[in-house]
């Protein structure tokens, strides 16, 4: 990995430490677990966060339409210390593990 790279998803994981979250290298990007789910995609120094429908998120970050094939939301790395991120993806862990949940049937 790059020192440039591994920096950039020091600096994410850093900035989310009170959180169970670790990294694995994948597709040339890191995906980013929190509790073990799969909540995002950190690449070229933004924090791909999938979409969740969270209501709190700054209106500058982009959400995709419904007809993207990539439900994802694009975080630049201006936001790696804002105050809601670690919320942000500790409720996409929540929201994802509870959908599992029910498409199980558990």
């Amino acid at each position: 990995m790059a020192l440039e790279e591994e920096t950039i998803v020091q600096e994410w994981v850093n900035h989310l430490k009170d959180l169970n979250v670790e990294t694995k290298k994948m597709f040339g990007c890191y995906c980013l677990y929190c509790d073990g789910q799969a909540v995002g995609w950190i690449h070229d120094s933004v924090l791909s966060l999938r979409e969740v429908g969270l209501d709190y998120l700054p209106g500058d970050i982009k959400r995709p339409s419904s007809d993207d094939g990539i439900q994802e939301l694009v975080i630049p790395l201006d936001y790696v210390s804002a105050k809601w991120l670690s919320k942000a993806v500790q409720d996409t862990a929540d929201i994802r593990k509870d959908n599992k949940k029910i498409t199980s049937g558990r």
